[in-house]
């Protein structure tokens, strides 16, 4: 069966532990993901590593490009290639620590992060078209005769909108904006949109602090807790 995961945010022992969980009952599963696989939490490196690993064996069938993502990709491809301080507030440090824990924070970040993950990184679409689903990090700009052509719309929006007609009447999965875990399960039941951003990181806030699957075919979401020390 298809399973899409959500923002992840180096919290590698997590997403560990929901791989198991889903091979439990399924010993053959097609992983999705919706971006955000860095920042705020403790593993990234570990977390891109089990990604680019995963990719190549066939586990995972694709993934998505999230904000997070970008800003470590704008951050790499500047002439000096600083972090900006806008990534660093939303986690930056976090990742380059994991690459090199004694980094300091506004060093050239191409002397920590070597050249494979941002190739890696580049590669990853901006939104998926499956046969039933879009599969996108935050959402679509529906304002425009083609929605699909609005990358910073992809990455960043807070709207939550759906188009029937330009959409062909696929649902639409995305992560981005944490939701209380109960409230996405309730409303994955009658909605287009089904955001699975179950606030992995933020285990300080009752409702959020999971890790979610949503599978695909059946309807289901799976989620486990925050294994991570944050």
């Amino acid at each position: 069966m298809r399973y899409c995961i959500g923002d992840i945010h180096g919290c590698i022992k997590t997403l560990e532990k929901l791989i198991r969980v889903i091979y439990s009952s399924d010993k053959n599963p097609k992983l999705y993901f919706v971006g955000d696989y860095i920042d705020r939490g403790p593993g990234s490196k570990a977390v891109l590593d089990f990604l680019i690993d995963s990719k190549s064996s066939g586990l995972i069938k694709n993934l998505v490009r999230g904000n997070h993502e970008q800003f470590l990709i704008t951050a790499y491809q500047k002439k000096q290639g600083v972090a900006d301080s806008n990534w660093i507030y939303n986690g930056g440090e976090s990742t380059i620590s994991s690459f090199n824990p004694e980094a300091a924070v506004y060093h050239n970040v191409r002397e920590h992060v070597p050249e494979k993950y941002i190739t890696f990184l580049i590669t990853l679409p901006f939104y998926i078209e499956l046969d039933d689903y879009f599969i996108v990090h935050a959402g679509f700009n529906f304002n425009l005769d083609n929605p699909f052509a609005d990358k910073e719309y992809m990455l960043w929006s807070r709207e939550v909108s759906y188009h029937a007609a330009k959409c062909q009447h696929k649902k639409i999965i995305h992560g981005h904006t944490p939701g209380l875990i109960n409230e996405l399960k309730k409303n994955a039941l009658s909605s287009f949109v089904i955001n699975i951003d179950t606030g992995c990181v933020f285990t300080n806030i009752s409702g959020l602090g999971y890790l979610t699957a949503f599978n695909m075919d059946t309807q289901e979401f799976i989620s486990v807790k925050n294994e991570d020390k944050m």
